[in-house]
């Protein structure tokens, strides 16, 4: 009888113990998926040397005027919740320059396969989505009441294109980091715009895959500081 009782003793000791494992090994997976998703890889993090950000660079001192602002950070949309996002973005003044960081799920490319019923779901190392920003002006200045696009006489609209990239990859999600010339924030700039594309499916007369608003004239600015990074890459890039 005591023995039976010691070994129902073992058996739940076992049990609790498998059940705290269990519960632990679910903690840390969950702790690992924040944080591996709240955080960049590092080379995301530094600038992207081009001559014009080095033409700036030096005919300021090795001083730019940075910032950013609070926007969206993740597409909304009921067909693309999720897809896409925008973990950092800068304007930089001086260069007349944009450089952000686009971020995609792994499941994004599974969901892109189910959209455009492909054959076998895109590769994490192939671009698999077109990348621009639009920016839009007021040509209307004086009447702030019909800059909500719909009408088309008090609005213009202008694409850009990147003339810079690199890629990194985590376990669960994949980065790009772009960057934009010629992109000045001037007083009839209404807002500016990421759009992201199936490279399958380029149109840029229809809505884009997913669109998020990096830019808005009526919200603050938030001032962004070189980094040592940032520097060293600008200064060797000469």
């Amino acid at each position: 009888m005591a023995r039976s009782k010691y070994k129902w003793r073992i058996f739940g000791f076992v049990v609790k113990a498998l059940c705290g494992l269990f519960i632990a090994a679910v903690a840390g997976l969950l702790i690992w998926r924040i944080v591996d998703s709240s955080t960049d890889p590092r080379d995301m993090n530094t600038l992207i040397p081009n001559q014009k950000l080095c033409d700036a660079y030096e005919q300021n001192g090795g001083k730019l005027t940075m910032f950013d602002q609070e926007q969206t950070t993740h597409t909304r949309g009921d067909n693309n919740y999720g897809y896409f996002a925008v973990t950092q973005a800068v304007f930089i003044k001086e260069a007349d320059q944009l450089q952000f960081v686009f971020r995609y799920n792994n499941s994004t490319l599974g969901h892109t396969k189910e959209d455009y019923s492909l054959p076998e779901q895109p590769s994490r190392d192939a671009n698999v989505y077109d990348v621009t920003v639009t920016i839009m002006y007021d040509l209307t200045p004086e009447n702030k009441d019909d800059n909500d696009g719909k009408t088309t006489e008090a609005v213009r609209y202008e694409r850009f294109y990147p003339s810079d990239m690199k890629s990194a990859q985590k376990t669960l999600y994949n980065y790009r980091k772009f960057v934009f010339d010629d992109i000045k924030i001037t007083d009839d700039v209404i807002g500016v715009y990421a759009d992201f594309y199936y490279m399958g499916d380029i149109d840029y007369s229809k809505e884009p895959y997913g669109s998020l608003l990096l830019y808005y004239c009526g919200d603050k600015n938030r001032p962004i500081t070189l980094t040592a990074n940032d520097k060293k890459a600008i200064e060797a890039f000469n």
